[in-house]
């Protein structure tokens, strides 16, 4: 579980710095850490008042949506899941 709460931490991080000034933050994800990741953006939300958008999906999914050109301001995948989209 301290994992799960470092990686949400991280990802936090990330929406703060990458939310200056936005009003909404689109988020692709795994749908590993479904569960973690809406209580995170929840409280974000209510933080910040910035709407936070994520849209679940395998990591062939997300593969090929990105690879595909979809934008988003976070990727949350394994590591093998985008390697191949990112280069």
């Amino acid at each position: 579980m301290k994992g799960m709460h470092e990686l949400l931490a991280a990802l936090l991080g990330v929406m703060v710095a990458q939310a200056a000034g936005a009003t909404e933050i689109r988020v692709l994800s795994a749908g590993a850490i479904e569960p973690g990741l809406k209580a995170a953006a929840a409280a974000y939300q209510r933080e910040t008042g910035i709407d936070v958008r994520i849209t679940f999906a395998t990591a062939p999914q997300l593969r090929k949506r990105v690879g595909g050109g979809e934008a988003a301001d976070v990727v949350i995948a394994p590591p093998p899941g985008l390697s191949n989209s990112l280069s």
